[in-house]
C-alpha cells in the first residue's frame, strides 16, 4: 500500500498559567473541555487572541480522532507533529505517549496499540514554551518571539507495519559523463509476530524509468535494518544556484507481487568545499550574497502557508541573493522550495547568545550542549538530501571564546563530521578574539555592527558612515582574514534599522539604512572576504525592552532591521542591496 496522511487541524485550547493541568488530569478523556477555545492548527497561540500575544507558559490542546473500526491487520498509524513550540508532552486516551523538547524539529508516536476500535479517540498535549536554563536556545535572553503551540501541521499517517523510516542519498560525480549514487534505506518492521522477506527497489521516474537498483531484504519482528544500494547515473546534470537540477527517486519495499511501502525522495548532485580562502560550489568560486531571515510574517508568525513562503523566497532570489541563513531549523517546505529555486541554505542549531555577556549571566549547564547535539543530529538526518544545504552552523553569537564554549564547538563540529562529511562547518561570533575552535571549522563567520551596537561609537547620519562604519568594518575584516589566512571569512550579519516611510539623512530612516548597507558592502568587497549576509530580510516581531542599550529601538514591538516590512513592503534598502548584489561577481 502507499502511505496515507490525514491532517488533524481542529483542536481545543486552554491556557494553564498556573500549571495545574497535569495534576488535575486535563489529559484524561473524561475531562470537560467544552469551554475551551476552538482553534485551527497550525497557528501559534499568540494569534488566537490578543491576550495571548507573547505568552510564555503552559498551554493545553485536545483533539479527537474518529475511528470507523479497528486498524486493519498489517497496518500502523502514527501521529506526526511537524513542529510544536516548545516542550511537548502527549497522551492518547489517557495513556502517556512521550515528550519532545525541540520547538523546530518533527517528532512522531506510534498510536496503533492505544486506539479504540470505534468512535472517538482523544489526543491531549501539554506545551510549555517558558525559557529554562537547560533548554535551547541557551541564552538567558533571546530576541525573537518564542511562539507557543502548534506551528506546523499535525498529521495521522497510516502505513504498512513494514515501512521505510529514512532514505540517505550520497551522489558522487565521477567524471563529466557519469555519477555514482549510494543510497542507504532504513526499514522498520513493527510487527510483533511476522518477519518480512522481500526486496528494496529504487526507480527513477522521468529519468529513464525502470529499476535503477534493488537489494534483498529480511527484517525480523520489531527490527530496524539498513539496506545499501548503489546505481550509476549517466550524463548527470549538476544542481547549482542558476540551474537547480533535481532528480526524483522512488524507493519501494515489496514482495514479488505487492508494493508494501513506498517513499519518494529528491536529490541533487553538487559539491561544496573550501580551497584556501575560497568557497567552491561545483569547483567554481562562490561569493556569498545572502540574507538572514526569521520565519516570520504578519498575521502568521512562523506558520506561513507554503504559497507565501515560495513568494517570499522568490523575492529574495529576484534581488540577486544566493543564500539564506536562519537561526533555527526550518520546515521541509522551506527546504524543498529552496532546492527548487537554487537558493543556498545556511543551517544553524538554535543555540543563541549562550554564555554571552549580553545574553545574561548564567552558569555553564552541560545539558544545553547535550540538547544542541540532539537537535544537530535530527537536523542533519532530516535535511541530508537537500542540495540547498551547504553549511552546518553550531551556534550564533555565543560564548565560544570561553573554556566551555571552545570545548562545545569542537564537540559539535566533530559530531557533524561523523554524520556528514559533504558540507561545511562553522559557528558565528561577534568578531571578538579567542574563538579557538575556528581552527577546526571550515568557515570563519563574524557579525559586525559598527555604528549600530557592539562597537561603542554610533553613527547618527549618512555623512558619518565612512568614518564610523566602512573604514573600521574593513579593517576588522582584514584583521580577521589575516588571523585565518587559509580559511574563507564571511560576514554573517550586517545591517541597521530602517523605519518604513521615514526618509532623510538621519539614523533610523530608510535612506540612512540604504546608505549604511552600501558602506558595509564596500567594506566586504574591499577586504576581499567571501561575502556577507544581511541582517535582516524582513522586519520581525521581538520582545520589547529586553535590552536597555543606547541607540536601539527595543521598545518597539518589532525589529525594523528588514529591507522589507513584516508584510513585505519594499524599503529603499531593498533596491540598494539588489543593485549591489547584482553588480558584484
Amino acid at each position: 500500500m502507499t502511505r496515507h496522511r490525514q491532517r488533524l487541524d481542529k483542536w481545543q485550547f486552554q491556557v494553564d498559567q498556573n500549571n495545574i493541568g497535569e495534576e488535575r488530569g486535563w489529559f484524561r478523556p473524561a475531562h470537560d473541555t467544552s469551554g475551551w477555545m476552538a482553534v485551527e492548527a497550525p497557528k501559534p497561540w499568540d494569534f488566537y487572541h490578543e491576550a495571548f500575544w507573547g505568552y510564555e507558559g503552559v498551554g493545553w490542546y485536545t483533539a479527537e480522532i474518529q475511528a470507523a473500526g479497528p486498524v486493519e491487520p498489517g497496518l500502523l498509524q502514527r501521529i506526526i507533529f511537524n513542529s510544536v513550540s516548545g516542550h511537548a508532552r502527549i497522551w492518547l486516551n489517557g495513556t502517556y505517549l512521550g515528550e519532545h523538547f525541540s520547538p523546530y524539529m518533527p517528532f512522531n508516536f506510534l498510536i496503533t496499540p492505544y486506539l479504540k476500535g470505534e468512535g472517538s479517540n482523544v489526543i491531549a498535549m501539554r506545551v510549555d514554551n517558558r525559557h529554562r536554563e537547560e533548554w535551547l536556545p541557551g541564552g538567558a535572553t533571546v530576541e525573537w518571539i518564542q511562539y507557543g503551540g502548534i506551528l506546523q501541521p499535525v498529521e495521522i499517517e497510516t502505513s504498512a507495519a513494514v515501512s521505510i523510516h529514512s532514505v540517505k542519498v550520497d551522489p558522487t560525480l565521477r567524471d563529466n559523463q557519469s555519477a555514482i549514487v549510494h543510497c542507504r534505506v532504513e526499514i522498520s518492521n513493527a510487527s510483533a509476530q511476522d518477519s518480512f522477506t522481500g526486496e528494496v527497489t529504487i526507480e527513477l521516474p522521468g529519468d529513464g524509468g525502470g529499476i535503477a537498483a534493488s537489494a534483498a531484504l529480511t527484517c525480523g519482528c520489531q527490527e530496524t535494518v539498513e539496506v545499501a544500494l548503489v546505481f550509476d547515473l549517466p550524463d548527470p546534470q549538476l544542481w547549482d544556484v542558476d540551474h537547480p537540477r533535481l532528480y526524483r527517486m522512488q524507493v519501494n519495499v515489496q514482495t514479488k507481487q505487492t508494493i508494501i511501502d513506498q517513499m519518494e525522495q529528491r536529490f541533487g548532485i553538487r559539491t561544496i568545499e573550501t580551497v584556501g580562502t575560497q568557497i567552491m560550489l561545483n569547483g567554481k568560486p562562490l561569493l556569498i550574497k545572502g540574507v538572514n531571515r526569521y520565519d516570520e510574517y504578519a498575521g502568521f508568525g512562523p506558520s506561513v502557508p507554503p504559497a507565501m513562503i515560495r513568494e517570499d523566497l522568490l523575492k529574495i532570489k529576484s534581488m540577486g541573493a544566493n543564500l539564506v541563513r536562519f537561526h533555527y531549523p526550518q520546515s521541509e517546505v522551506h527546504l524543498d522550495i529552496m532546492d527548487e529555486l537554487g537558493l543556498l541554505h545556511f543551517a544553524e542549531v538554535p543555540l543563541n547568545w549562550w554564555l554571552s555577556e549580553w545574553g545574561g549571566d548564567r552558569p555553564y549547564i552541560p545539558e544545553v550542549i547535550d540538547k544542541a547535539e540532539v537537535v544537530l543530529e535530527e537536523m542533519i538526518k532530516r535535511d541530508y538530501n537537500h542540495p540547498c544545504v551547504i553549511v552546518w552552523s553550531m551556534c550564533n553569537e555565543s560564548g565560544t571564546n570561553t573554556e566551555h564554549g571552545i570545548a562545545a564547538m569542537r564537540r559539535l563540529i566533530q559530531r557533524t563530521r561523523e554524520l556528514d562529511k559533504s558540507r561545511l562547518t562553522t559557528f558565528v561570533t561577534t568578531g571578538s578574539d579567542g574563538h579557538a575552535a575556528f581552527d577546526e571549522a571550515d568557515l570563519v563567520c563574524v557579525n559586525l555592527y559598527y555604528g549600530v551596537f557592539f562597537h561603542r561609537k554610533l553613527a547618527y547620519e549618512i555623512a558619518e558612515l565612512d568614518e564610523v562604519v566602512r573604514i573600521p568594518t574593513e579593517e576588522h575584516l582584514r584583521k580577521t582574514a589575516a588571523d585565518y589566512p587559509n580559511k574563507p571569512v564571511i560576514m554573517a550579519e550586517f545591517g541597521t534599522h530602517g523605519i518604513f516611510g521615514l526618509s532623510g539623512k538621519d539614523r533610523f530612516s530608510e535612506t540612512y539604512q540604504a546608505a549604511y548597507l552600501e558602506s558595509v558592502w564596500q567594506a566586504i568587497v574591499g577586504a576581499r572576504i567571501q561575502g556577507g549576509v544581511l541582517w535582516c530580510w524582513a522586519d520581525y516581531y521581538h520582545r520589547r525592552d529586553f535590552f536597555n542599550t543606547e541607540g536601539l529601538m527595543w521598545q518597539a514591538p518589532y525589529g525594523p532591521f528588514g529591507i522589507v516590512t513584516i508584510d513585505r513592503k519594499e524599503k529603499e534598502g531593498f533596491h540598494t542591496l539588489s543593485r549591489l548584489f547584482n553588480s558584484t561577481v
